[in-house]
């Protein structure tokens, strides 16, 4: 069952553009201040592998000698291009560990993205239960005062106290008080919609209660492509290459290769010059690197199973209070917002026979509001929930 939400009226619409969910998400998302965000574990990761998939930076190096002594004026000149080569395979580990997450900055950069989906569904909704619980209010106020007006009528034939028309006064008050409190409400929300679209969101359209979900078999199939497990497991996969590289302690050789230029008392020549060179690392170093990459590859590993094995407790979880707050708020929906009309005659019926006294009749108004308000808040704590179960799956378009 729907809820119905109250909408402005048709000249209002016409002139109001209507915003659905749908729209709102394409709004927030078209922002460019919403895609920096969203992207920038995506460029960082991606820059980093772009980096490691890159040759060392070559060197080139230029030395002079200048001889002094029995026979001077003699000087060399060395033109040298060197280049490091990685033959431990430490540069492939590591190249291995970022390409891995350049996979988990992508993964982090949708759950970026279903984050903002979330917020702006959350604040879309906020906005349609403000709206409503201000209209059961305005509805509760109107049914009040035509209450009011019958006491007053009765004060004055003098079948009625002053006493008991005050107390239908301050009711009325009361009400009114609830009313600014519930506008107020409505602003704010109205006022975070605007600041995540950046714009005027126009009237907002869109049902309260959702629709039933799929099946938990369906759900768990999906969860392995989330965002968050993707992430886990992309970091879990970089971890152990690092710690790959870390063990590594083949040394790394330098080649070189350039031009030797001479002088002395007036003749010249040219000759070539090869090097090689090799960087040992130090057995503590290598040993302390191993020992750290151990360390945190085991760590990455079992957050990794602690984060699938929290996740699926929680989709779990969601899903059966998405059922059950589904289900409770489709009830109360039916028994309350309904047949509202209804009880409200029955109550003037009863009052208007002596059946029911004053007290009794504000009391029924008041029941009668407080059910309203309690199934529309139902309504909107089933739609929070679904709300958390798509974001924990990454879902964009719901």
């Amino acid at each position: 069952m729907a809820l119905p939400v109250l909408l402005c009226p048709l000249g209002a619409q016409e002139a109001t553009p209507v915003l659905t969910e749908a729209q709102a998400i394409t709004r927030a998302l078209a922002r460019p201040e919403w895609q920096a965000l969203t992207q920038l574990p995506a460029k960082q990761t991606e820059g980093a592998a772009l980096e490691a998939r890159s040759w060392l930076s070559p060197g080139v190096e230029w030395t002079r000698e200048q001889f002094n002594g029995i026979q001077p004026g003699k000087r060399e000149d060395t033109f040298l291009l060197s280049q490091s080569f990685d033959i431990s395979g430490r540069r492939l580990a590591r190249r291995d560990a970022a390409l891995k997450r350049e996979e988990g900055g992508k993964a982090e950069s949708e759950q970026r993205v279903a984050g903002v989906v979330a917020q702006v569904r959350e604040a879309l909704y906020e906005v349609l239960v403000a709206r409503e619980r201000l209209a059961r209010l305005e509805g509760s106020i109107s049914r009040v005062g035509r209450f009011q007006e019958r006491v007053d009528r009765l004060h004055q034939a003098g079948e009625m106290s002053g006493l008991d028309r005050g107390r239908v006064r301050r009711e009325v008050e009361l009400l009114r008080g609830r009313e600014v409190v519930e506008r107020s409400r409505l602003l704010q929300a109205e006022a975070r919609l605007q600041s995540l679209l950046g714009g005027t969101p126009g009237t907002v359209q869109g049902d309260l209660l959702p629709e039933p979900p799929a099946t938990l078999d369906a759900y768990v199939a999906e969860q392995p492509g989330a965002p968050a497990t993707r992430m886990a497991l992309a970091q879990e996969a970089a971890a152990l290459s690092d710690a790959k590289a870390a063990g590594r302690w083949a040394p790394e050789l330098q080649l070189g290769l350039g031009v030797k230029r001479w002088q002395e008392a007036g003749l010249t020549g040219n000759g070539n010059v090869f090097s090689l060179g090799m960087t040992f690392p130090t057995p503590g170093r290598v040993n302390a690197a191993r020992v750290r990459g151990e360390a945190e590859a085991r760590a990455a590993s079992a957050q990794a199973r602690l984060q699938r094995e929290q996740d699926g407790a929680e989709l779990r979880a969601l899903w059966q209070a998405s059922v059950d707050l589904r289900a409770s708020a489709g009830r109360m929906a039916k028994e309350a917002l309904a047949d509202s009309g209804r009880v409200d005659a029955a109550l003037d019926a009863a009052f208007a026979a002596g059946e029911l006294d004053l007290l009794g009749r504000l009391d029924g108004a008041r029941s009668l509001l407080e059910a309203e308000l309690a199934a529309l808040d139902q309504a909107h704590a089933a739609r929070r929930t679904r709300i958390a179960l798509d974001r924990m799956l990454g879902k964009v378009n719901p």
